[in-house]
């Protein structure tokens, strides 16, 4: 684990009603007494800055018994929360062919622990009532479920201060700001908590994802049963696909059901026999993709980067995909790059496709998602926290509040002032990244509100500098036009660190065109 410097260090747990607490951590004992049910605190003191790792010791005695929790490898540092949505919380493994480089690095000193994704509707979790979680070191085998704006954030600390960096990750994909609200704060701004009270009782809310997993299932077998591609089998190579109609991979495929594509193209002598991966860009909203018949992955929403592995044939190749929409159509992003690679060549998949629509269906059964309902994840993921110590707060989050942006400054504002509240600290710097360019339209820009929706929540991300200590770093030009989840997650990181050299480490920088901030 990674325990914040230069500032009291309290640990909280329960035992046996009144038993002897005793806690040991380089050198320095305490000891403490559990009450009548058996929660103890105990104030180890403060550390400065330690990589060597340590032992936490902590023991219980009561009656006789002694019961011992040795906590290994703890360094004390400098942590950091990382919150918001999907662009925070996007992973590593999302951008690996962006920064391959980063995949094979270890680093033992800078750390990550997600916070488990819980909804609460009834109320804040206490700390301890929080399900159990484990720190881990970046390397190898955790780099692909690293928060890459993390890691490129941590990394950037790493290199400047040589302190340990821990990392609470708390991002949650698709959220709004009222999710990371507590209900006395929303109350105050006027937020309707309704929906929040109608399942407050959790019963409801679960009898209710029930039914509606039940009614997805239902729906999902049926349009299965009643795909024509399925059928028939579409993805065999040698299916006759020539009274197909003509599309480009990219064309926009109306209505909810089943679309599928094929393409066959000639395998080069030089790409035979070897490890390939297709790269098909982005989807909406669901994919499975098969090489001469045989399915080779799947991805069941949209938004991820649609890259599988296989081994490339002798002679012919046949692409078959088959794409689920559930709304009111779908697509592969235009713009995007679709290909073969191999190490020793790529195989071009532009130009025309053959289609054929499988079946169409209804639009899909709702879903609720109570990750987006006010105070869900403020009950659930940050009150827990409360008591811990951090450096300060990273937060990437606005894309689900476009639809109404003018009151989201208020509601950030309010966030700050009251987290720093939660964590007893009126001055715990707060870095903000600015929403990135996104047009979902296409490179046209014809959706007029969509880019004044998001130029106003640009603007009143702004108002946050009202406050001190909060930074404010540009992301207009790290966006991408055809995706939400643009790949440039290292310029983001690294913009944010220098954020934090400002004002939590209180270094002095010249301007910078990028970034704005308030000290104090």
């Amino acid at each position: 684990m990674v325990s914040q410097r230069d500032k009291p260090w309290v640990l909280t747990g329960t035992a046996t009603p009144n038993a002897a607490i005793t806690a040991c951590f380089n050198g320095k004992k305490t000891t403490s007494q559990a009450d009548e049910a058996g929660v103890w605190a105990v104030e180890l003191g403060v550390f400065p800055a330690n990589a060597s790792p340590a032992e936490l010791v902590v023991t219980a005695a009561s009656g006789g018994e002694v019961d011992t929790v040795t906590i290994h490898d703890v360094v004390v540092g400098d942590v950091w929360l990382l919150s918001g949505q999907s662009n925070m919380q996007l992973w590593l493994s999302r951008t690996a062919h962006n920064f391959p480089d980063v995949m094979d690095k270890s680093d033992n000193l800078l750390r990550i622990i997600d916070i488990p994704q819980e909804v609460k509707l009834d109320g804040p979790r206490l700390p301890l009532e929080m399900d159990p979680a484990s720190w881990k070191a970046f390397n190898p085998k955790t780099a692909p479920d690293f928060s890459a704006v993390g890691y490129f954030f941590g990394s950037k600390l790493r290199e400047r201060y040589d302190v340990p960096i821990g990392l609470i990750a708390t991002a949650v994909g698709g959220t709004p700001i009222a999710s990371w609200l507590s209900r006395d704060e929303l109350d105050k701004l006027g937020v309707d908590c309704s929906e929040t009270d109608k399942y407050a009782d959790n019963a409801g809310a679960n009898q209710l994802l029930k039914s509606e997993q039940k009614a997805t299932d239902k729906y999902q077998k049926a349009m299965d049963k009643a795909d024509l591609g399925l059928s028939e089998n579409w993805a065999a190579p040698n299916y006759d696909d020539s009274g197909w109609e003509t599309a480009k991979l990219t064309d926009f495929a109306p209505g909810a059901g089943v679309h599928w594509y094929r393409k066959t193209l000639a395998v080069p002598p030089t790409l035979a026999c070897r490890e390939a991966q297709i790269y098909l860009g982005t989807a909406i909203d669901r994919d499975t993709v098969y090489i001469n018949g045989e399915p080779i992955g799947t991805t069941y929403y949209a938004y991820p980067p649609r890259v599988y592995s296989f081994t490339m044939p002798k002679g012919s190749i046949t692409i078959a995909i088959r794409l689920i929409t559930y709304g009111n159509g779908g697509e592969f992003a235009p713009g995007k790059n679709h290909f073969i690679g191999t190490d020793n060549g790529t195989l071009s998949l532009d130009g025309p496709w053959k289609r054929r629509v499988g079946v169409i269906v209804d639009k899909a059964p709702p879903q609720t998602r109570f990750f987006n309902y006010a105070t869900s994840l403020y009950n659930g993921m940050i009150a827990p926290l409360r008591g811990t110590q951090i450096k300060g707060v990273a937060w990437y989050q606005g894309e689900s509040d476009a639809g109404n942006p003018d009151v989201y400054g208020a509601k950030l504002k309010t966030l700050i002032t009251s987290w720093r509240e939660l964590f007893a600290d009126t001055k715990l710097p707060f870095l903000i990244q600015q929403l990135a360019h996104w047009d979902h339209t296409g490179p046209g820009g014809s959706d007029a509100q969509h880019h004044r929706n998001w130029e106003t929540l640009r603007n009143q991300q702004k108002t946050a500098l009202d406050l001190p200590n909060v930074g404010l770093a540009a992301g207009y030009d790290v966006g991408e036009w055809n995706d939400l989840h643009p790949q440039g997650k290292r310029i983001v990181g690294e913009r944010l660190a220098r954020l934090a050299t400002r004002i939590a480490y209180h270094e002095s920088l010249p301007p910078n065109m990028f970034e704005q901030y308030t000290l104090g």
